[in-house]
Formats: C-alpha cells, structure tokens, sequence
C-alpha cells in the first residue's frame, strides 16, 4: 500500500515521496508537561506524546521526535511509517533546547535520515508570541545599573514588579533601555521569534524544499511577528492566537488519518486539518475555548506591508493633531484597541485591554470609522483586512476551565493573528518585552545586549506607532516577566453546562 504524500503549492526541483513528522517538545523546565496527565514518574516510553506518535506511524507517516524531560534526559524518538514496532528510543543526554543549533540540527538530522519525505514541524510546549534575541552574557551589573549610574528597584504594584523613575533616561515615556532589563523569565522560555526562523534557515539551506507546514502547538504563536520571521521557509503554518490547551499530540492520529484516506492532500489542507482537530478535541469536552488560524506565509510581507501603512497612518493622526486636540485622538486610538480582540498577557485571565497582545484584524475592523487623517487610516484599515481575509480557521465561545467565572469568547469574523500591543491601556506599565522590542536601533555605544532584530520590527512602523501613542504617558513600570503557565486538557472535570 502506498504511503500519503504531500502536495507543495510551489514548484520544487523534485516532489518530495512519504511525509516525516519532525515533532521538537522543549518541556525539560516545566514539570507538568513532562508528566502530563499528571502521572509520577512518567518515562519516556509512557509519555502520551510517544503514545500518540506511534499511533502517527500507523497512518503511514514516518516520526522524529526531540522530547526534552523535566529531571530527564532529552530524547530522540524516531519512528518508520507504517512501522510502529520500529520504534526507537535514543537519549540525546541533555540538549539546550532554547538554542539555534539544538533546532536546527534536530531538523538537518531528520532530513538525512528520511531523505526525499515532505517535512512536517509540529513545535510543542510553550509559547509567548513574539520574544527577543537576548545575549544574556551582556545582563551584567555593570551594564544593567551602567556602572553604578542606575539603580533597579524591585516592588510590588498592581500585581507587578515596578521599575521607578527616575534612574534611566525614557524618551517620551516608553521603556527604550539601552542597557536592556534584568526582568527577565526565569524559565518556560522558547527559541527567540529571530532564533526559530535562523534555525529553520540553517537546516533548510541549500534543500530547495521548505517545510510543508509548521504546527505552532503552543499558546499565542499565531503572531503576526514569528509568522513574519518563518515565513521564508515554510509554505503554512496552523497557530493558536491566545492560549491552547496542551494535549500532548493527542489530535495528531486523526490529522494523519486523514491524510492517509486521502491518500495524498496539498499542504495548505494539512494545516487546516491540524486546526480542525485541535478544535474537535478540545470541543468534545467543554470549556476549553480556543481559536486557531491557517495562513499561507508567502501573504506575511504583504500583511507586513499594510501593518506598516496603517502604523503610517495613526502616527500621521497623533503628529498633525494640535496640542488641544491631540489627548481626543489618543483616546480614540485607545477605544479602537479596547473594543478589539485582546488576548491574555496580564495575570486576570479576563481578555480584555490591558492585555498587550492584539488582534491586528480586529484593530483593523474597529478602525473603519477612524476620524482623524480618515483618509489615510481607512484605506490603511480595509487594504489590511483584505490581506487577512481568510486566516481564522475556528474560534470557540466558552468559559475555560481554569477560570469558570470568565467568558473567553472568539465567535467574531474578524480575527487572524496577535501582534504585541504595549501598555494599550496607557497605563505606563510595560511588558517585560517591551525595552527589547522598541530598541529596533541599536546605540554603538551600549553594550549589545540584543544582538538581533527581527526584520518586521526594523521594516515597519508598528514601533514607531507604540512610541508616538505613548508620547505623553508617564512610564510607570515593567510587568512581571513570565511565559505564562501552559493550561492542559482536562481529562477529569467538565464543568456544568450552565457554568
């Protein structure tokens, strides 16, 4: 019997023959991932991501698998199509599994080993959206207190560790902190947005043949910044724009049972199937809510392009208003973010404004009716929902089960993916991002502390935009630094129909 085959929208110098899902699972600083569900002691071998992998191979589909273990080794499983009793189970010792190499040596390695296959990249474990390219080497006490001149001040507000005023010089009351921040994730941290597309860059050159579709398994990385970063080496990719509920590849049989009845799909139908699924599964226990999207990347620059044109056109509306009336156009900016789709960043798990992560479909819609430079924003507003027409895939409407009194509702038209939002309340507090994401020019003179900017942020105005918008907000402070905690599947307790 043949195996299933993948179809690649563009030409390739030869069409790949069998598919090989490449499944990378960093879960070695989180503890409940690595033995969900919650079982002690849980092995390699018992591992439910294991599990349902063989159950892949069965559906004719060949598996390479890194899966780093909290207290464990990281672990290379690898798996011939329609094979299952192949199964082989290798210890890698530890990897790093936050660095380029780790990745792409992963995926050059799973290359060779299935030469000719169509490549699958599922990316399992945490997700945050956009993140840095951090040199942790340059996070020294003299540079982060620039030899004795600044002084860090840890408190509590608002729930949030606070950086006063009155040490680092912020122009225009935005965190640009050449020296970088000491508030930084003491753990669940991914592959930077710039390490994941180098990685992806090194272990396809000179292939010819880019990943057929990358699954982003993982919360809030249907991000308009990491999709914009990968875009030129994958034809799709499927993401979840807020969080999603980790199910340990438990939706991937019924994905490639799929491609197996059909006996051969086009890689944009691969990643709605994995959209599908993860919806299907979620939904047939209740209260787990989320929305998913599908996107061919060869559309990212030109979303890229009309970000930048609307970027353009709200920094026009702040800059030509008169000193009077400029406090009406930022609040009519403000209310446009407010009434748009926000996703959860800030610890209340109710998505609303001051979440930080927006959807840039929905800003898009709610900037329609924009009176200021209307000209100029609405062209911008609807060029931009034209280039994301299509993206959304599914959005559930329900309370999740980590927080029955709230209402997480994704049931609107006009969603497609997040961008990163800073302080959209103007409340002065910032995400801990925020000092690396808006520094896209780096001064000679400082210490390199971000070595690399991903190109979205060097070739738009999105910056400059939150810069312009913050122009007369007092800097108050920096969030908590933190991925936020990955919310699983509940195998055990549905909540009330009513609830």
């Amino acid at each position: 019997m043949a195996l299933p085959n993948l179809i690649f929208a563009r030409k390739l110098p030869t069409p790949p023959v069998g598919v090989t899902l490449a499944v990378y699972a960093p879960f070695g600083t989180d503890a409940v991932l690595s033995s969900y569900p919650g079982v002690n002691a849980l092995t390699i071998n018992q591992h439910p991501l294991v599990i349902n992998l063989v159950e892949v191979s069965k559906r004719g589909v060949n598996v390479s698998a890194l899966i780093d273990l909290y207290h464990d080794d990281t672990w290379l499983v690898e798996i011939s199509a329609s094979k299952p009793t192949s199964l082989k189970i290798t210890s890698r010792w530890k990897q790093e599994m936050d660095a380029i190499n780790t990745l792409s040596g992963f995926l050059r390695y799973t290359a060779q080993r299935r030469p000719g296959t169509a490549l699958v990249l599922a990316l399992e474990g945490h997700g945050a959206g956009y993140l840095p390219e951090i040199d942790l080497s340059q996070l020294n006490t003299a540079n982060l207190t620039q030899n004795g001149s600044i002084e860090w001040h840890i408190t509590e507000g608002e729930g949030a560790p606070l950086l006063p005023m009155g040490s680092p010089l912020l122009p225009m009351g935005s965190p640009l902190l050449p020296m970088g921040s000491p508030l930084l994730p003491v753990n669940h941290m991914p592959l930077s947005s710039y390490g994941l597309g180098k990685a992806l860059k090194d272990a396809l050159a000179g292939s010819g043949v880019p990943l057929g579709v990358i699954h982003f398994n993982n919360c809030f990385n249907m991000s308009v910044e990491l999709l914009h970063t990968v875009a030129p080496h994958a034809e799709f990719a499927t993401g979840y724009m807020n969080y999603n509920f980790f199910t340990s590849g438990e939706s991937y049989p019924a994905v490639f049972g799929k491609l197996q009845v059909a006996g051969a799909a086009s890689t944009e139908q691969l990643a709605l199937w994995f959209a599908q699924a993860n919806d299907a599964l979620l939904a047939s226990k209740s209260h787990h809510p989320t929305t998913g999207g599908v996107v061919k990347l060869s559309r990212l620059p030109l979303i890229a392009k009309r970000i930048d044109a609307l970027a353009i056109a709200l920094v026009t509306a702040l800059t030509s208003a008169t000193a009077a009336a400029r406090p009406g156009v930022v609040e009519r900016i403000r209310s446009a973010i407010a009434r748009a789709q926000q996703y959860d960043t800030v610890p209340t798990p109710k998505l609303d404004s001051p979440d930080e992560l927006t959807d840039i479909r929905s800003l898009a819609t709610e900037l329609l009716s924009f009176t200021v430079n209307p000209v100029q924003v609405q062209k911008a507003a609807n060029d931009l929902l034209a280039a994301t027409t299509g993206i959304k895939a599914y959005g559930a409407k329900a309370s999740p089960w980590t927080a029955p009194g709230v209402l997480w509702d994704f049931s609107r038209a006009d969603l497609a993916m997040n961008i990163l939002c800073p302080d959209p309340a103007l409340r002065g507090l910032w995400d801990w991002r925020s000092p690396f994401y808006l520094q896209v020019n780096q001064d000679p003179a400082a210490p390199l502390v971000q070595p690399q900017v991903i190109d979205f942020l060097k070739t738009t105005a999105w910056v400059q935009f939150i810069i312009e918008y913050h122009k007369d907000v007092p800097f108050v402070g920096i969030l908590p630094a933190a991925i936020p905690d990955y919310p699983i599947f509940n195998r055990k307790h549905t909540l009330p129909p009513n609830t």
